[in-house]
């Protein structure tokens, strides 16, 4: 009984541990996605667009790309900032993802559009005990900056 109780109590602080942390965070950021959503279908209503997803850059915006993969639209989490559309161009993220690995090598960690003062795709990889952030224009795949970051164990 001693034993159970135990690991009851193990589950419980654990489960708790994760709720203010991870959990809370992970509800944040959908009650964000929904707002996002929100204000976005109220200022364009026939838009179709796939799930929304987090872009944490100089601000915080919601990328929405659009179910024809056409454009893009950046809804900001400041709801004084404008909503940005952008279109997808002549390079897709997938190809811009391969070239980028090529050039830093590691594996893929992730792959995603963004908006930082200008549309953008962010390429994270890993390799050994670093992570290297490279940064593309969203229309032409063009190089911006590649940031590495290293892990001093």
């Amino acid at each position: 009984m001693a034993l159970l109780t135990a690991v009851l109590g193990v589950v419980l602080v654990f489960a708790t541990m994760y709720w203010f942390t991870i959990g809370y965070t992970e509800q944040n950021k959908n009650q964000m996605i929904k707002e996002a959503e929100l204000r976005l279908t109220e200022e364009h209503p026939d838009l179709l667009l796939n799930r929304g997803e987090l872009y944490n850059g100089t601000d915080a915006y919601i990328v929405f790309v659009e179910e024809e993969e056409q454009g893009i639209w950046f809804v900001p989490v400041d709801q004084d900032l404008e909503i940005e559309q952008r279109e997808i161009g002549s390079t897709h993220a997938d190809e811009v993802c391969e070239q980028s690995l090529q050039e830093t090598g590691g594996t893929l960690v992730s792959c995603k559009y963004g908006f930082d003062q200008r549309a953008l795709i962010e390429v994270v990889s890993k390799a050994d005990t670093s992570y290297t952030y490279s940064y593309y224009t969203l229309q032409t795949g063009e190089f911006i900056r590649r940031v590495q970051l290293t892990d001093a164990m």
